[in-house]
């Protein structure tokens, strides 16, 4: 049990420092005229870091339910809450018409996101079975690795995304 409440602690401190990034508004036009549509400009740097940090605060929110649960059952509850916040917030990172320096990186980003939920599924199956273990898994998944790298580049560019 202990072993588990400090994977459940490491887990969302490393998931706070590494998942970045900024809800906001689209820039990206909704028109159904494919046509007339024009591509939206790059955001400056300074509105893109603070997209992706409102991002990553929404990322981080979600992890506090998950360094609570005490037991496979909220844990699965938890870690299903956070697949879901994932999941919209590869969306929102999407979303983001990033500044031409990190297009790579950020489209990166934003896969690596999706594959680290998809990643969840199984880790998920295994607390829904009572597992409280597979929570240890979590931080050997590839997507964790590729959002870790990727954000990495960004920041190593100048935009740092993550943390204060």
């Amino acid at each position: 049990m202990a072993g588990a409440k400090r994977t459940l602690g490491l887990l969302a401190i490393g998931f706070a420092a590494l998942l970045l990034a900024g809800c906001g508004s689209s820039k990206k036009s909704s028109s159904q005229e494919t046509t007339t549509t024009t591509a939206a400009a790059p955001l400056a740097k300074a509105a893109y870091v603070t997209q992706m940090k409102a991002i990553g605060q929404s990322l981080s929110n979600s992890l506090n339910g998950l360094s609570s649960a005490t037991t496979a059952a909220k844990a699965a509850i938890a870690l299903t809450k956070v697949q879901v916040d994932l999941r919209a917030a590869a969306d929102r990172i999407d979303a983001i018409t990033p500044p031409d320096a990190v297009k790579a990186q950020h489209d990166q980003l934003v896969k690596a996101v999706n594959d680290f939920a998809d990643e969840l599924d199984p880790v998920i199956a295994s607390l829904k079975k009572g597992s409280l273990a597979a929570l240890s898994t979590v931080p050997t998944l590839k997507g964790l690795t590729e959002i870790q790298a990727a954000s990495t580049a960004i920041a190593s560019k100048g935009y740092k995304i993550g943390g204060n």
